[in-house]
């Protein structure tokens, strides 16, 4: 139910600056980056958030020396890996069983590669949009999800991505939780949102 992870990846697209020995560069998860997701229930509605997210981003290294909007496929690999239990619902309640229903113990990780992607719409010099096709595991299930991430690089070379994805519980094989005998009820369906805010790491021609 948090598919929506998958959507940091998109932000790999914007690094700059790297040394002239590098061979490409690593974009890493900076300060005040955030992914949340809001479901409903019959009494009321939930929020959870994690700003624990992990991910591994390498850029082609052609990228660093053309502008955003003459590049095909700047990206080379997105793998991205969010620990279930750092999520937080503000309910030791809930977030317990949150962790239950995502079976947090036998598949402590969610986890997202991109496959593929394609620029949707025109491309700025600082400035993309992207519809990204990748693989998210969450529960121990593995399915195929498609996002559109809006991304933005700034002078300096970090870059921040921003995307909501709306995903079903039951894709993931998980059971909607039922609570109070019956009484409290969790609708299926998940909006995930996420913003992130990444840095880039020159990475060592080997």
């Amino acid at each position: 139910m948090i598919a929506k992870y998958l959507l940091i990846p998109l932000v790999a697209a914007f690094a700059t600056t790297a040394g002239a020995q590098s061979d490409g560069v690593r974009l890493v998860v900076g300060p005040l980056s955030e992914l949340t997701f809001e479901g409903t229930s019959t009494l009321h509605a939930f929020h959870c958030k994690t700003t624990k997210l992990e991910a591994t981003v390498n850029v082609d290294p052609t990228y660093m020396e053309a502008r955003l909007s003459k590049l095909n496929r700047p990206l080379k690999t997105i793998d991205v890996v969010i620990p279930v239990k750092s999520l937080s619902c503000g309910s030791e309640g809930l977030e317990k069983n949150m962790f239950k229903t995502l079976k947090a113990d036998k598949y402590p990780e969610i986890r997202y590669q991109l496959s593929t992607y394609q620029i949707s719409g025109a491309a700025t010099d600082n400035g993309v949009t992207l519809q990204a096709t990748g693989t998210l595991t969450v529960a121990g299930q593995t399915k195929t999800i498609e996002m559109l991430v809006k991304t933005d690089r700034a002078a300096n070379g970090n870059a921040t991505a921003t995307g909501t994805q709306t995903i079903l519980m039951t894709d993931f094989g998980i059971k909607p939780p039922v609570f109070m005998l019956g009484t409290l009820r969790t609708g299926n369906k998940v909006v995930v949102s996420f913003k992130l805010n990444m840095t880039p790491r020159a990475v060592a021609a080997q």
